[in-house]
């Protein structure tokens, strides 16, 4: 109960030009093969003359783990227990009110890679040194190099109304104001420890101070500059034998209650399947985020990826392009078409023209629409989606993606600083695909060709582990999570278990099964008991929790939240049900006073503007103020520009080109397009000229293809060669001009952007299996492709 003589907190009030409370941040990283362990210190100082509620709101990655939050405010440290989450806001509020210190963090309500911390009656001259720690596993590059992100950029969040999910009370993140000075020190340290050798380390977009041991299986690694969080932080690692299949043990102590307590595994598959465990009996839909937070660079990633998306896919196939903003937009309105010369037409001069100028970011509308018309008989439907995410009813887009799941695979791509990963992955986990993210000067080529592959495979089905120890059976190990995700050729597929008995001797082996189509698929790996570690922080007891915590909230968050809730805290990590809170009952004195909330300002990347919330739409809602203003002062003095040639009303009644779908067709939901004026041409770039942007680069061979995988023997790629038609036909060894134009075009790819084969590998397979095909006048493929390098040698 709250004493009726305790403050209210509603009494309380926040200064925005009060001066900063947060000093300063630094992070230690200690990264061991696959695994990030992450400590965050957090320096806050209450200036001021009254007590403070200090409130600092962060992203966090959506698979990250925080297992340990302590707070030290003058000479008493706070160790902060979890705690089912309304129990944990009842205790941290009950102990502000009687005036004892107290710190709170939590994961937001809408977004589960939003988290905040609070300190709550800081008194006057006070220092706190907050402290958490978190676990997370690396990416894995399609180049092999393992990549460790710490998410620094808050950016706002857009909110749709209630009936797309979106929140009465969206959130009101306070910015640093743009252009000004990042008000805290931010410092990044890393260890890295390998027991083969560490190749190569690397940061994106900051200099680093690296130090290797004498044998390279350590590396110490600083920063060189001064951090400022207007960007994510990245880290790329290189070690030898990277994708080698391994185990895991990491032994529990007997101290310890549930999951703790008990010896979890880690398993690391990378399988690998064959080139008929491929097909182009797919419809692909293309959904591309025009909203105003993707003008710049984001939206000129997207249209390089969808070009090259485009360029990659196989004849047979059929396709669809949907944009989507405030409204959205269909190509095809009338249904996906075959992947022709005249369908392919269309989507590379819609690519060429496509712009960030539908408003605001309304994902859910597009995929009802999508989810809404029949699949088709013959083929597979999946969506690519790409954008940047920053959404509030993130949950329900889940949802929608999970009801569908059965019908409907969906990969996601991330783009740009900030993009929140709980969209971004949680669609690609309910939708049975996988998640990409990439950023302002990142290679996306790879990361194409990689979604492609993934998208264009079987789906493996009836996949479990099957277990051979020499003590103890399959009942005796669990799983975790219970349902396996996906498995993907050439990706690391990572599964847990945990022994339920001691009396489990963990040698033997374990096997991956499935099917593939009608083929059956086996992987084996030895378990070792000798090969285990002890780590008192247990990384991967709490990877293990986490991955069952996100099924059972996919599954059903609400439904689930005993389940969660008991999980959480035996494993100590936060959930969606859960929080961590500490109270500071040790201090001789409670504190007394008015209290004063206050808000740390979050950085942001400085192009994306404030959206404001739906009901505030009436005048600039929900767009960037760039956006904006350029609407007002055009459609103050001209007519709003009538739709892209490209697109066909939704509302047209034009033939439909797919093959017959599996029920009879839905209605189409009218489309309420609001057009919006044409970004400047800077951003409006399309199709990469061979000319026109000095020396070509291989998106300017790869623009040239046509549908089918064949090049033609014209001007636009006698120039990339730097020749002339006459001296490419006069060296031709075969009548077909097509031919030999296509194996030079292959041959020129080869040899100028060999490094980058792993960007094109889809357009040359497409190439290959046209010229399989051809007439080449009694020569081999080879030895075509020997000519062509002669010639291309001597221009």
């Amino acid at each position: 109960m709250t004493s009726m003589n305790c403050r209210s907190l509603a009494s309380t009030s926040f200064n925005k030009d009060s001066p900063v409370l947060l000093q300063s941040v630094s992070v230690d990283v200690r990264i061991e093969g696959f695994i990030a362990n992450v400590e965050s210190t957090q320096i806050y100082k209450n200036v001021s003359k009254n007590p403070i509620e200090v409130r600092y709101e962060f992203p966090m990655d959506d698979e990250s783990v925080v297992y340990h939050f302590e707070a030290q405010i003058e000479d008493r440290v706070i160790i902060a227990e979890c705690q089912e989450k309304q129990q944990a806001k009842e205790t941290y509020d009950d102990a502000v009110r009687e005036g004892y210190g107290a710190v709170l963090m939590q994961e937001s309500n809408f977004a589960s890679d939003i988290f905040s911390c609070l300190v709550g009656n800081l008194p006057p001259n006070a220092k706190a040194v907050v402290k958490f720690g978190y676990v997370t596993e690396l990416s894995l590059q399609p180049d092999g190099i393992l990549t460790f992100l710490l998410p620094a950029v808050l950016n706002p969040r857009y909110n749709p109304s209630a009936q797309s999910g979106g929140t009465a009370t969206p959130p009101d993140h306070t910015p640093v104001k743009i252009g000004a000075k990042q008000p805290y020190k931010f410092e990044i340290r890393a260890t890295i420890i390998n027991p083969g050798m560490i190749t190569s380390v690397s940061a994106a977009k900051d200099e680093l101070n690296v130090k290797l041991n004498e044998d390279k299986t350590r590396a110490e690694v600083t920063l060189a500059k001064r951090f400022v969080a207007n960007h994510d932080f990245t880290l790329d690692v290189s070690f030898e034998e990277v994708a080698k299949p391994h185990i895991i043990i990491e032994k529990g102590e007997e101290t310890k209650d549930g999951i703790l307590k008990k010896d979890v595994l880690m398993l690391n598959f990378f399988p690998e399947l064959k080139a008929d465990d491929y097909t182009s009996k797919h419809e692909f839909i293309f959904v591309v985020d025009r909203s105003g937070s993707m003008l710049g660079q984001r939206i000129e990633m997207a249209k390089e990826a969808l070009l090259l998306f485009l360029k990659s896919l196989p004849p047979g196939c059929y396709f669809n392009i949907i944009g989507f903003g405030s409204s959205f937009e269909v190509l095809f309105p009338e249904g996906s078409r075959e992947y022709a010369e005249n369908s392919l037409k269309a989507a590379t001069d819609l690519q060429q023209t496509m712009g960030a100028n539908l408003g605001g970011t309304e994902i859910l509308r597009p995929l009802m629409h999508i989810y809404d018309r029949p699949t088709l008989s013959t083929h597979i439907r999946q969506i690519l989606l790409l954008t940047d995410g920053d959404v509030t009813n993130a949950a329900a887009i889940i949802d929608l993606v999970k009801k569908n799941a059965n019908n409907t695979r969906l990969f996601s791509f991330g783009i740009g600083e900030g993009a929140s990963t709980s969209l971004v992955k949680g669609i690609a986990r309910a939708g049975r695909g996988r998640a990409e993210f990439t950023k302002e000067g990142d290679r996306l080529q790879p990361l194409v060709v990689k979604t492609l592959k993934a998208a264009m495979q079987l789906a493996v089905t009836d996949l479990h582990l099957e277990w051979q120890l020499e003590s103890g059976g399959s009942s005796d190990i669990v799983q975790l999570p219970k349902d396996l995700p996906p498995l993907f050729a050439g990706e690391r597929l990572i599964i847990y278990a945990m022994a339920l008995s001691d009396k489990v001797l963990l040698d033997g082996k374990v096997r991956l099964k499935g099917k593939i189509g009608e083929r059956p698929l086996e992987f084996e790996l030895d378990v070792d008991s000798t090969k285990n570690i002890e780590d008192g922080s247990f990384p991967i007891h709490r990877l293990a929790a986490k991955a069952q915590i996100k099924q059972l909230q996919d599954a059903g968050k609400d439904e689930n939240k005993a389940a969660i809730v008991l999980l959480s805290t035996a494993a100590n990590v936060i959930s969606c049900h859960t929080s961590m809170v500490g109270v500071d009952k040790h201090r001789k004195e409670k504190v007394s006073g008015d209290l004063v909330r206050k808000n740390v300002p979050v950085m942001r990347d400085s192009r994306v503007q404030m959206y404001k919330t739906r009901s505030m739409r009436s005048s600039r809602a929900m767009r960037s103020d760039t956006e904006y203003q350029a609407m007002m002062s055009v459609q103050r003095c001209i007519p709003a520009p009538p739709p892209s040639r490209n697109l066909v009303s939704l509302e047209s009644d034009a033939e439909s080109c797919a093959p017959k779908r599996r029920h009879s067709a839905l209605p189409v939901a009218a489309n309420a397009t609001a057009r919006f004026p044409n970004i400047p041409p800077s951003f409006q770039s399309g199709q990469v000229a061979p000319e026109s942007r000095g020396e070509p680069t291989y998106l300017s061979v790869v623009s040239l293809q046509k549908f089918s995988g064949e090049w033609e023997l014209d001007k636009d790629l006698a120039e990339i060669m730097k020749s002339s038609i006459e001296i490419l036909e006069k060296a031709a060894p075969v009548k077909a001009q097509n031919v030999w134009a296509t194996v030079l075009a292959l041959c020129y790819l080869d040899v100028k952007f060999g490094d980058k084969r792993d960007e094109w590998e889809m357009v040359d397979r497409k190439a290959r299996q046209w010229l399989d095909l051809q007439d080449r006048d009694g020569h081999t493929l080879d030895d075509l492709m020997a000519k062509a390098r002669a010639v291309i040698d001597q221009l």
